[in-house]
């Protein structure tokens, strides 16, 4: 039966090496020197803060502080004095809007007054308006009271 196999053409017979097989494993890693850089950096760093610290004076520390405490104070002093002018200067400037609002209400009103005036003059300089028309006149009534229409001429 095994012969019949071989002669299937649909059948594929697999081969038999007679090497070994070996499994590799290929690990790629780049060298990266930023540790190194950060190290070097903070070195230098310390290097420089000693010898600061050990070459600057003893007697300088006194003037130092008594020179930043004087700026402290005078920086205080000068915020202070700012806010001051800030809160007078606000102060200034909503009167003088309060006093502009009411020159302009006072301003407006005499205005009006001075146009009330001459519409007042214009109408006592222009001649009487004279208007004519015929009326008819009921006679008295009956009983002697005197009876006043809209059409009647008033004394």
């Amino acid at each position: 039966m095994d012969e019949f196999k071989r002669d299937d053409p649909n059948v594929i017979i697999p081969l038999t090496s007679t090497l070994p097989r070996v499994e590799e494993t290929i690990v790629i890693q780049r060298e990266s020197s930023a540790g190194w850089w950060a190290v070097g950096i903070l070195c230098s760093l310390v290097l420089v803060v000693a010898v600061w610290l050990l070459t600057r004076p003893d007697g300088a520390d006194d003037l130092t502080d008594l020179r930043l405490a004087q700026a402290e104070a005078a920086a205080a002093e000068a915020q202070a004095t700012a806010a001051n002018a800030v809160t007078a200067t606000s102060a200034t400037v909503n009167d003088r809007v309060a006093i502009a609002q009411a020159e302009a209400m006072e301003a407006r009103a005499d205005a009006v007054r001075a146009t009330q005036e001459a519409r007042a003059a214009e109408a006592q300089a222009a001649e009487p308006i004279i208007v004519e028309r015929a009326t008819a006149v009921r006679p008295a009534a009956s009983n002697g009271t005197a009876v006043v229409t809209s059409t009647s001429p008033q004394p």
